[in-house]
């Protein structure tokens, strides 16, 4: 059981806007609450991940290590937003390590109950699934647009990638079978 305001706060997260309160009231029974402090690892790079995380409050820094010695920030999140999107569907490790830049308080989705959510009621698994499917879709939007933009910038300097080499790119890889 979560608290209300937790409860609260996650029926009033935006990206959450098109999924009945039935159903957000099902994923809220299922989730976890609990708070870390600053600096604490939410989400380890490299690490299996069992969890889907909703940040209700504080921020947290998405960074990945490139084994320079110093892991570089990607971007940063703040409440309310998910992590562990890539990684909770699938089995591959997550490319990033999340870290708490304030404190944080979450709800966290683990494996488990899931599966459970899953087999018991397959409305509100289908609606989650579906809202994080958004979430990712906008995510790649904005990395579409900031690569199309830095390339447009950068297309005079060289003569290796031009934005038309860019939408070639990704015709390719919507086109490609297994992708």
């Amino acid at each position: 059981m979560i608290d209300s305001e937790a409860t609260k706060r996650f029926m009033n997260a935006p990206w959450l806007s098109d999924v009945s309160p039935e159903c957000k009231q099902a994923i809220a029974a299922a989730m976890e609450e609990r708070r870390a402090g600053a600096g604490t690892v939410l989400l380890a790079q490299g690490q299996p991940n069992d969890h889907l995380t909703f940040l209700i409050e504080g921020t947290a820094d998405i960074e990945r290590d490139r084994g320079h010695g110093r892991p570089e920030r990607i971007t940063v999140l703040s409440a309310p937003a998910v992590f562990g999107t890539t990684s909770f569907f699938q089995p591959n490790p997550p490319t990033a390590t999340v870290r708490s830049s304030s404190d944080v308080w979450m709800l966290t989705l683990y494996h488990p109950a899931h599966e459970e959510l899953r087999r018991h009621n397959p409305q509100a698994a289908e609606s989650l699934a579906v809202a994080v499917v958004r979430v990712l879709s906008e995510r790649f939007d904005l990395i579409d647009g900031l690569f199309s933009e830095f390339i447009s910038r950068h297309s005079s300097q060289t003569s290796q990638a031009t934005p038309s080499e860019w939408s070639d790119f990704r015709a390719r890889l919507f086109d490609e079978r297994g992708v």
